[in-house]
């Protein structure tokens, strides 16, 4: 019986272990130091072995994954043409996850674990522009919904409350999409996935009909994604926080 406890033990840790999050839990950062020593750290780099500088122009935003044993895995991005347009940023940013050293894990519960973070890569501002204690977020103007988030969470609880209400599911998910460099909703998900073909559609179908031009983010005067996410907390009466 001891083997047997000790074997689901051993098994329940490993399948936690190999878990991705989504997004780094609050107050944790990616990097030893949190987002300023990382772009610290990059300059130097970036100064110290040279590299030339881009277009003022270019900027990218890479998605990445940390694991659990501090190894960083670029995620693939599928927007040729945005890559194409900032190719040299592009570039730099592959430099600096493969030779920058100091990735950090999120934790949770005492374990390590794997999870995603992006970040800002403006080259000017890293490399010649640059002054110590540099964090690019706090140029950025964020994406906002025309008439503002009070009126969107609104539109949102009238148009998906009957769905929830359809499929009488319980429990909390993540709404996640993102906000074009043109204002449009992009690449909308819901984790933890919902295990309902019907719903997913449903959902999407809906997200769709509500879909409206966003006033997009802006990184100084260049237009970037932005990443939207919030809790949705569904049952018969629907509640959205």
């Amino acid at each position: 019986m001891k083997n047997i406890f000790l074997m689901f033990f051993l098994v329940s840790v490993s399948l936690y272990k190999a878990q991705i999050l989504d997004e780094y839990p609050e107050k944790q950062s990616f990097y030893e130091g949190g987002i300023v020593n990382f772009y610290k750290d990059a300059h130097e780099y970036l100064v110290n072995n040279k590299f030339k500088e881009c277009d003022e122009k270019e900027i990218y935003q890479p998605r990445i994954i940390v694991t659990e044993k501090a190894e960083v895995k670029f995620i693939k991005d599928s927007d040729t043409a945005n890559i194409a347009r900032n190719k040299c940023a592009y570039d730099l940013s592959r430099e600096l996850l493969k030779n920058l050293k100091k990735w950090k894990p999120a934790e949770t519960k005492g374990w390590k674990i794997g999870a995603i973070a992006e970040f800002i890569l403006y080259p000017k501002d890293l490399m010649s522009n640059y002054q110590p204690g540099y964090d690019a977020n706090k140029f950025v103007a964020h994406t906002k919904y025309p008439e503002g988030a009070k009126a969107f969470h609104t539109i949102f609880h009238d148009n998906f409350m009957m769905i929830f209400e359809d499929y009488q599911l319980n429990g909390k998910v993540n709404l996640e999409f993102y906000i074009s460099k043109d204002g449009n909703i992009i690449k909308p998900r819901i984790y933890p996935e919902v295990d309902n073909k019907n719903f997913n559609n449903d959902f999407m179908r809906t997200l769709a009909r509500i879909k409206k031009v966003w006033i997009p983010a802006f990184y100084k005067d260049i237009p970037i994604v932005e990443r939207i996410s919030f809790p949705v907390q569904f049952s018969i009466t629907f509640t959205e926080r």
